[in-house]
C-alpha cells in the first residue's frame, strides 16, 4: 500500500463542535497530521456531551467526542489570549490548513482574519465552518441543528402532512458541512499546486442543506409542484407520483418499500400472490396506485404481518429483486453482515475510555485506504509541539 493520499499536509484545528472537527477526522482518515487546539482544562465542549461512557472519567468519556477526533493531536492553548498569539503562529507557520468555526469576525478581531493570515502565510488555506456563512444579515444570529434544519427546508418536509414537522436526529447537517469542508480543503490544495497560494474556504450549514433540494427544486421550477410532508407515502404529484414507496409495518418491526419502475411492480404484486392487482384498473399507473394505496397498504401488510423483517427482505430483495429493506435498529446496523464484509467497523483501543468500536470511511481506493488512530486524550501532545515551537522561537 501507498502513503496515505494526505501524508505530509499539516491541519490546525481550532474548530470546536461537530461541524469544523468532522472536516478534520477525515483530513487525519487520510493522512494528514491535524493538531487540535483545545482550551485548557475544560477542551472542545464535545468533551462533556452525551452520550458519555459509563465509568471514564471526563474530559474523555463523551461517545461524541471520542468519534468525531480520532487519528488528531491534542494541544491545549488560549488562543484568545494575546499572550499565546505567538505559540499559535508558530503552529501556522508550518501548517497548510486552518479549520475553525468561530462565530463570524472572531478571528478577524483578534488579528487572525484570512486577509491578515494571507499576507503572513500565503500558502495556508483557511477553512471556515460556520451555521449561517461569514456575510449575509444571518451571519451573527444563534443557530442549534433544529434552527439549520428549519432554515434548510427539511423539517418542512419531514412528518405526516396533517401533522406538525418532525426533527431529524443528530447533527446530520454538521457532518454535512464537514464533509463539504474537507471536499473545499482538498479542492484547495490542487489549486494551490497550480498557483502557489492558498485561498479561504468558506462552508455555511444551512447552504449544504438548501443544496440538497435539487429534486425538490427541479420539481418548483419545471413544474410548478410544491413539495410537502407526506409520512412514510411518496407524495401524489402528477408524474412524480411514485407507490408503494413507503414504510409497514411487519412481525417483529417495520418495512421499507421503493418500488418505482414497473416491472417491480409486477414482481411486487407476485411476491404477495396479488396478480389480480395487475389487472385493476385502479392499479393501472403510478399515479393510480399512489391515490389508492390504503388498498395496496392493506394488501402488504397482511401479507407481512406473520413475517419477519429478515424473512421479507431475504424474499422481496434476495429472490423477487424488489428494493426491499428492514428498517434496522442501531444494533442491527453494526451486526449487518454486509457491513462486516466490507469491513466499516473498526475496533480502537483508547488508553482512558478503553476498546470501542467506530465507523471507518465510506470511501475504498486500491492504494490509499483511510486510517483511524485513537482521539487524543486532553492536552496530550503540548509537549511535542508547544515545546517544538518555543525552541523555534530562541
Amino acid at each position: 500500500m501507498n502513503a496515505a493520499a494526505l501524508d505530509g499536509l499539516k491541519v490546525v484545528e481550532l474548530a470546536e463542535g461537530v461541524a469544523g472537527p468532522y472536516c478534520g477526522r477525515l483530513l487525519a482518515a487520510f493522512g494528514a497530521e491535524v493538531v487540535k487546539i483545545e482550551r485548557p482544562q475544560v477542551g472542545d465542549w464535545t468533551r462533556g456531551a452525551e452520550p458519555l461512557l459509563p465509568d471514564v472519567d471526563e474530559p474523555e468519556s463523551s461517545a461524541l467526542f471520542l468519534y468525531l477526533n480520532t487519528g488528531k493531536k491534542s494541544v491545549t492553548l488560549d488562543w484568545h489570549n494575546a499572550a499565546n498569539r505567538s505559540a499559535l503562529g508558530g503552529l501556522l507557520e508550518s501548517a497548510d490548513i486552518l479549520v475553525d468555526s468561530s462565530p463570524p469576525g472572531t478571528l478577524d478581531n483578534l488579528g487572525l482574519g484570512f486577509d491578515r493570515l494571507h499576507e503572513k502565510y500565503p500558502n495556508l488555506i483557511s477553512v471556515s465552518i460556520t451555521d449561517f456563512g461569514l456575510s449575509g444579515p444571518y451571519r451573527d444570529w444563534k443557530s442549534t441543528p433544529l434552527v439549520n434544519l428549519a432554515l434548510g427546508g427539511y423539517l418542512y418536509l419531514s412528518g405526516d402532512e396533517n401533522r406538525e414537522p418532525l426533527m431529524l436526529p443528530g447533527y446530520q447537517a454538521d457532518y454535512l458541512a464537514g464533509l463539504h469542508g474537507y471536499i473545499g480543503a482538498t479542492t484547495a490544495i490542487w489549486s494551490r499546486d497550480d498557483t502557489g497560494e492558498g485561498q479561504q474556504v468558506e462552508v455555511a450549514v444551512i447552504e449544504a442543506l438548501a443544496a440538497l433540494h435539487q429534486f425538490t427544486t427541479v420539481m418548483h421550477t419545471y413544474g410548478n409542484m410544491v413539495r410537502s410532508r407526506h409520512g412514510n407515502r411518496w407524495e401524489a404529484l402528477g408524474v412524480y407520483g411514485r407507490y408503494p414507496i413507503t414504510v409497514l409495518p411487519c412481525k417483529d418491526g417495520h418495512v421499507s418499500f421503493a418500488v418505482s419502475i414497473e416491472h417491480q411492480w409486477e414482481n411486487m404484486c407476485a411476491l404477495i400472490g396479488r396478480q389480480d392487482m395487475l389487472d385493476d384498473p385502479r392499479f393501472a399507473t403510478f399515479p393510480d396506485r399512489r391515490q389508492n394505496a390504503q388498498e395496496i397498504d392493506d394488501a402488504l401488510i397482511d401479507w407481512m404481518k406473520d413475517k419477519t423483517k429478515e424473512e421479507i427482505f431475504r424474499e422481496a430483495a434476495g429472490i423477487w429483486s424488489i428494493p426491499v429493506a428492514p428498517v434496522s435498529e442501531l444494533d442491527e446496523v453494526m451486526n449487518d453482515i454486509q457491513y462486516k464484509d466490507r469491513g466499516l467497523w473498526t475496533t480502537i483501543d483508547h488508553p482512558v475510555a478503553g476498546q470501542l468500536t467506530y465507523p471507518t470511511f465510506p470511501v475504498q481506493m486500491t492504494e490509499t485506504q483511510p486510517t483511524f488512530e485513537r482521539a487524543p486524550i486532553l492536552g496530550e501532545h503540548n509537549n511535542q509541539y508547544l515545546c517544538l515551537d518555543r525552541q523555534a522561537q530562541r
